[in-house]
């Protein structure tokens, strides 16, 4: 493993820039996301990788259920609210209106 050092400038609006070595070192891609933790004077950067749980293999999902327990609300939405009797209020009839398309009032 190799070691690199890159020095980065903060910008007015605290933002920086990471050069494209750095970039493809850590394989990143644009729009990527890095975990920043600040241990005591220095700081340690992780490329992070989300999934969304649904993609997650099944046996992995497993693992990550058991760790935190199974919630109640692990349904989806539209059958919570089909067991729990709410029934979503009836569309309103549109409100007439006072000019017409043309932004014309009515004689």
């Amino acid at each position: 493993m190799s070691t690199n050092r890159f020095r980065l400038s903060i910008g007015a609006k605290r933002q920086v820039t990471l050069p494209a070595e750095f970039m493809e070192q850590l394989q990143l891609p644009e729009r990527g996301e890095l975990l920043v933790e600040v241990i005591g004077d220095h700081a340690v950067v992780t490329p992070m990788v989300s999934v969304p749980r649904t993609q997650l293999p099944q046996e992995l999902r497993r693992v990550f259920e058991s760790r935190r327990g199974a919630h109640p609300s692990d349904i989806p939405l539209a059958q919570f609210l089909k067991e729990v009797g709410y029934e979503a209020p009836a569309e309103k009839a549109a409100a007439p209106r006072l000019i017409d398309a043309a932004g014309v009032w009515p004689a």
